[in-house]
């Protein structure tokens, strides 16, 4: 599923009886026919594919946008620590609640930054111009250069997935699994913003809501029974 053309990766999907997963790793357990029902006739003037590749692309929004955040931050001459907390502390807002801020107008904003390629240049850049001290004051920013340590520490945590990987790894510790995933939750809103921008009357959240329990447990019923 996963497809590397001319050293770019490639988004791919994949629908299955079940649900519907995505070479990012995500999977919505929701079917084709379930949105049918749940948004009708949307599908006519959206594209499965195009409706999902945008889920994805919200459910990784908190890397890029906490990450150009702190770049914003320091640039503009905050201290670097400070500028951390801030991008970490709106990491975490984000990222728990990115159902809320979803948005088809700014849908594209997040598919641009779920691009690798142009978070690793615009951040190479950034870093890059950290490290030129002398040519920054002549143009007036003033930046500390331990901005630079920590610039590189969220492009880690943030674009090599550390902290998501930490986040759920302490929710399925001592929180348990969600009863409805993050990922579910952005498809259900991006699906009920769709439904509202074409004058589409959607289906009652519960009734998908319900769908996706379904879905969820008849998915882990299947795995145990193997």
């Amino acid at each position: 599923m996963e497809n590397f053309k001319r050293g770019r990766f490639d988004w791919q999907m994949l629908e299955l009886p079940d649900g519907i997963t995505t070479s990012n790793g995500n999977w919505y357990h929701i079917t084709r026919e379930g949105i049918e029902e749940y948004v009708p006739g949307l599908l006519d003037k959206r594209p499965l594919e195009y409706i999902i590749q945008e889920a994805d692309a919200w459910v990784k929004s908190s890397d890029g946008l906490a990450l150009m955040l702190y770049f914003i931050l320091v640039y503009v001459s905050v201290d670097p620590l400070l500028a951390t907390g801030i991008s970490l502390g709106f990491y975490f807002l984000w990222y728990f609640n990115t159902s809320v801020f979803v948005n088809v107008t700014a849908s594209p904003i997040a598919k641009i930054l779920n691009k690798d390629g142009v978070v690793y240049t615009i951040s190479a850049l950034c870093l890059i111009g950290i490290t030129l001290q002398e040519m920054a004051l002549g143009i007036g920013i003033s930046i500390e250069f331990s901005a630079l340590w920590y610039g590189l520490a969220l492009f880690f945590m943030y674009k090599v997935g550390l902290l998501n990987l930490a986040i759920q790894y302490v929710q399925s510790k001592f929180f348990g699994k969600a009863k409805i995933p993050k990922q579910d939750r952005i498809l259900n809103m991006l699906l009920i913003r769709y439904g509202m921008k074409h004058g589409i009357l959607t289906g009652k959240v519960a009734k998908m809501e319900n769908e996706l329990i379904r879905v969820t447990n008849y998915h882990k019923e299947k795995k145990n029974n193997k």
